[in-house]
């Protein structure tokens, strides 16, 4: 029996006999499409949403509807036209109805996607079936930006000057309640290490969950920064007393005492002892049993990055 079968497909199969079996087949499998397509047929088919002609002063809140299913009977033609090429159902915010609520509109999803259709198309069913949306005012304010950025030096380097950030400030725009809320931008969280030139790179700005509704005028700004080689020196200053009694002397031990600071080097040779003043506040021991006075700084020029105070302790005597 298998020998017969096969015997049958070798003699459809020889010569020209193959083509005119697969023309036929072909022929055959058109006509039949082409039947089938002319029916009428029932189903879904899926159209992305779009809002129009929003005016620069106002915005839409909350979350809108993106997407509209619509059950449709028509043609197999038509309804495979609509798989394919899917439409976008534009509404026109200048063309809608106003609701109950104040700021509230909607628009009937059966108008919105009708003249999206093929003719001869009959829509039996709409979901969702009306489109509500909010619109709010849309707002605009400057605020300023703070960055997040650590920095780390390589050894003998420092900041000459403050980073700063430019702009210092940007322009955001959005919902009216969002943008008052907001106070400031942050930028990206940044660790740059080993500094051993001047600062200058572009940073992200952040904009999290809460603020994806919000807009920019810029998506990121630049950190800029002078840096310097820096390095140690120290100086002795001479000590001053404040709030000594009228009528009496005093004498210290030491009479001045060592600072040690560091400085920028192009800075360094600039700085001298009288930019400083360290002083002890006698009023501090005055009717205690105490034997010594604590120096305090009093003056420190603004081109030191750091500096301490090597003595801790200054012995005292004092008489009327």
């Amino acid at each position: 029996m298998f020998k017969g079968i096969k015997n049958i497909f070798s003699e459809i199969f020889k010569g020209r006999k193959i083509n005119t079996f697969l023309i036929f087949f072909f022929v055959s499998f058109m006509l039949w499409t082409l039947i089938k397509l002319s029916n009428t047929y029932t189903d879904t088919i899926k159209m992305n949403v779009t809002y129009t002609n929003l005016s620069d002063d106002k915005i839409l809140l909350g979350s809108q509807e993106n997407i509209v299913e619509a059950q449709v009977k028509t043609t197999g033609f038509r309804m495979l036209r609509q798989k394919f090429f899917k439409s976008t159902v534009e509404v026109d915010l200048k063309k809608v109805n106003k609701f109950k609520e104040a700021e509230t509109f909607y628009v009937l999803a059966d108008d919105a996607i009708n003249k999206h259709l093929y003719q001869e198309t009959e829509i039996l069913k709409v979901s969702p079936d009306t489109l509500f949306f909010k619109l709010g005012k849309n707002k605009t304010k400057e605020v300023p930006v703070v960055h997040q950025l650590a920095l780390a030096f390589e050894k003998g380097y420092n900041l000459y000057d403050s980073l700063r950030i430019e702009p210092k400030t940007i322009t955001i725009s959005g919902p009216e309640d969002i943008v008052d809320a907001q106070k400031v931008v942050f930028t990206e969280i940044k660790q740059i290490e080993a500094i051993n030139k001047d600062i200058e790179l572009d940073v992200k700005l952040l904009k999290n969950d809460s603020l994806q509704r919000l807009t920019y005028n810029t998506e990121k700004v630049k950190a800029i920064a002078k840096v310097d080689k820096f390095t140690e020196g120290k100086l002795n200053i001479p000590l001053q007393v404040t709030n000594l009694p009228k009528g009496y002397s005093i004498k210290l031990f030491p009479k001045e005492v060592t600072v040690t600071f560091t400085a920028n080097i192009s800075d360094f040779d600039q700085i001298t002892e009288n930019d400083f003043s360290i002083f002890c506040d006698y009023k501090e021991v005055e009717n205690t049993e105490a034997s010594f006075l604590i120096p305090k700084l009093g003056k420190l020029p603004p081109k030191v990055k750091t500096y301490r105070i090597d003595t801790k302790k200054v012995n005292f005597l004092i008489k009327k």
